[in-house]
């Protein structure tokens, strides 16, 4: 019979939790517009669920990255002379979602 080192168990088990049954990824993706003109909106911060953020690029883009599949919650952007947006978000899929936030005084 061979004996088991409880090194050899004890880096088994790390390996199982960190490679195996570990939970799917998921992305949101989304544009912040300004609610009056329709324009996208440079420098915004936006913040979801786990803690996750991103600023918006020179397109107005951002990508949530870090969500898992089945998160839910809200998406929040805002700028600091007070205008935001909000949306709420579904469970997500595995293909992630794309939102629009439009940005409001």
């Amino acid at each position: 019979m061979m004996k088991k080192s409880p090194l050899a168990v004890l880096l088994c088990f790390a390996a199982i939790s960190c490679f195996g049954g570990s939970a799917e990824e998921s992305v949101v993706k989304g544009i912040v517009v300004d609610v009056q003109d329709g324009e996208p909106l440079i420098g915004v911060r936006v913040e979801g669920p786990r803690s996750t953020r991103a600023v918006t690029d020179p397109k107005g883009r951002f990508v949530l990255k870090g969500l898992r599949v089945g998160d839910a919650g809200e998406v929040r952007a805002w700028r600091s002379d007070g205008w935001e947006a909000q949306v709420a978000l579904r469970p997500l899929a595995s293909d992630g979602i794309d939102i629009v936030l439009h940005l409001a005084p």
